[in-house]
């Protein structure tokens, strides 16, 4: 192979990469918004009065919405994977090696980033063990 093939092979994977980062960076965003507007307030119908949930009650809601996600990034993984790549076998290139179609790390990594109801749970189960660091450490004497 000549120096130009190889330039030419790296740019076509590159470009495959972008391709499919963009592909699910969308689905992503999209589907995410669609589980935090209308999926997660059916399955969980108490998710307003979070405060009066046990810490147990909210790990295990936020355990059942991570898994919820994982289940719909290993599908959502398995239909990128289904979408052609416009330059697939220019310069001896073939789509399907390329180690991030197979991946859905990526696709994972937006969902939970950008769902809001899942940034809630957290910020929630936060808070409430905080209450209860401050409640163990109240009579603590400190020494400073």
């Amino acid at each position: 192979m000549k120096l130009g093939d190889d330039i030419r092979l790296i740019s076509v994977r590159i470009i495959a990469i972008l391709y499919i980062c963009m592909l699910y960076v969308g689905f992503g965003i999209f589907i995410t918004y669609m589980l935090d507007e209308y999926g997660y307030h059916d399955i969980f119908v108490d998710s307003d009065n979070d405060k009066s949930d046990s810490v147990f009650v909210l790990i295990y809601e936020l355990g059942l919405m991570i898994g919820i996600l994982g289940i719909i990034a290993f599908i959502g993984r398995n239909i990128v994977q289904l979408i052609p790549f416009p330059l697939n076998g220019v310069c001896g290139f073939e789509y399907d090696h390329v180690r991030e179609l197979t991946s859905g790390a990526v696709f994972f990594v937006i969902m939970f980033n950008f769902s809001a109801s899942i940034q809630h749970k957290i910020s929630t189960l936060q808070a409430k063990l905080n209450i209860y660091k401050t409640k163990k450490y109240n009579n603590v004497v400190r020494v400073v």
